[in-house]
């Protein structure tokens, strides 16, 4: 594609995006219920070293098909998934369950989350119980 492209192609793309886009209002999150809880923890260990993925033909699953659940009920869900109680001073923050024959996974989390979970959880997905 010559150089002379680009500019009508962002062009179209730019009034191709619907006006509600535009406008959409960002969420406050810490409107949001447990969003001081959140906030308290820090990552487990674990997520405080640097990662190096392992080789492909090491993981559990290589490319697997990955989706990500928030849901209102996500503390529970993963106390039920990991064994992990709800206490006043621990709750499992996220969860992963995978299928190695389907080559899925699933990761499931709180509404209010934060960006090292999901990570974490990800990580899960390619290796499988690392730190169990």
């Amino acid at each position: 594609m010559s150089s002379g492209c680009w500019p009508w192609l962002l062009g179209l793309l730019y009034f191709s995006l619907p006006w509600s886009v535009a406008q959409a209002q960002p969420v406050n999150i810490n409107d949001m219920p447990d969003a001081a809880f959140v906030k308290r923890f820090s990552p487990p260990l674990v997520d405080r070293t640097r990662f190096e993925p392992l080789p492909p033909d090491q993981r559990m699953l290589n490319e697997p098909r990955v989706k990500l659940l928030a849901r209102k009920d996500g503390y529970e869900f993963c106390s039920r998934i990991t064994g992990i109680p709800i206490s006043s001073s621990s709750r499992p923050m996220a969860c992963a369950y995978w299928s190695v024959k389907r080559r899925e996974c699933t990761v499931v989390t709180p509404e209010v989350t934060a960006f090292n979970y999901v990570g974490h959880e990800l990580r899960h997905c390619f290796e499988g119980a690392f730190h169990d």
